[in-house]
Formats: structure tokens, sequence, C-alpha cells
């Protein structure tokens, strides 16, 4: 498998979800005030940022575990 391939949740999905944790957060602070706003977008974000990062890194962490198991 090409190096590209292999590194696309790192270089991509991690950057991603991040960005998208800090706008959903930054529009849940900026919606708190207001009455008529809706929570539920900004909160979708955040929700699906940190699945998207949790999801990466465990996959990540899981890899690693297994090559060394795989090497010993």
């Amino acid at each position: 498998m090409p190096n590209g391939v292999r590194f696309v949740p790192v270089y991509f999905i991690v950057p991603v979800g991040i960005g998208a944790i800090v706008s959903g957060l930054v529009a849940l602070r900026r919606a708190l005030g207001q009455e008529a706003a809706d929570l539920s977008r900004a909160r979708t974000g955040v929700a699906l940022g940190t699945t998207a990062v949790a999801l990466t890194l465990a996959v990540i962490v899981w890899a690693i575990w297994e090559l060394n198991q795989a090497y010993q």
C-alpha cells in the first residue's frame, strides 16, 4: 500500500476532526446567549469531530500494538 494511503488518517482526518471540534465549540459559545439559536448543529460538529479524532487515534494505537506483537 502506498505511503499516501497509509497516512491519510494522520494528515487529513485528525486535523479536520480537530477543526470540527474547535468550530463547534466556538459556535456553541456564540449561541449560548441567544434564545432562538439552534445548538444542535454545533453539538453535532463537536460530537462528530471528537468521534473522528478518537477513532483515528484508536486505529493508529491498535495498528502499532499489532505490529509490535507481530515482530516479537
